[in-house]
């Protein structure tokens, strides 16, 4: 077993993030500049909150986050949506707020089963949701940045996504748990939907 109260959770504590996942975020933006002051982000299963506090620190961006599950930021600058990103009522009320996105972020993960190749599945099948998601709402120029399981199916996704974008890269930030097999992708500069 990993051990939860790491020196990230116990800095996350300190600093009073909600969860260590800030400090990936941090780096992420920090190498790869995925959303800039002024903007509009939106933070897509954004429970419990700790990538949208990171991206509100800058002070003139706007934040919309999405989930299923209620996510609680007392910064007037935060817009919560509980939705599903499946269903068009969600994508028309992250729409209403902002009618296109500078970046796109997400943390999201499926709940995990202990089988690795489950896991895996689960994750491919759940950024792909996402992915198609953000291309709705992403504004053509715009940036994208996930979490994926590693797998067989990782590459593949990647490669598909990354047809839509001037950018790609993969990254284990330094936060991540040692025995984790998480990753990200930050994708910039979207060319815009694909026409038929």
């Amino acid at each position: 077993m990993y051990n939860r109260q790491d020196a990230f959770y116990k800095k996350a504590k300190l600093e009073g993030y909600k969860s260590r996942a800030a400090y990936k975020l941090i780096e992420l933006n920090k190498k790869y500049e995925i959303y800039r002051n002024t903007q509009t982000i939106l933070d897509v299963g954004c429970a419990p909150g700790g990538w949208s506090q990171v991206v509100l620190q800058l002070s003139k961006t706007k934040v919309v986050g999405v989930d299923l599950l209620e996510t609680e930021l007392h910064d007037p600058r935060f817009t919560f949506i509980q939705g599903d990103i499946t269903t068009q009522e969600t994508v028309d009320k992250v729409l209403a707020e902002c009618g296109g996105y500078d970046a796109v972020i997400s943390d999201a993960a499926p709940n995990t089963s202990g089988s690795k190749l489950l896991d895996h599945v689960n994750s491919v099948d759940l950024v792909r949701i996402i992915f198609n998601f953000a291309m709705t709402v992403l504004k053509p120029g715009g940036n994208f940045c996930c979490k994926i399981f590693e797998g067989e199916d990782r590459d593949a996704l990647v490669k598909e996504m990354k047809k839509h974008f001037e950018f790609c890269k993969h990254i284990r930030p330094e936060a991540t748990r040692k025995n984790s097999f998480e990753m990200y992708v930050v994708l910039k500069g979207f060319k815009g939907m694909p026409t038929e």
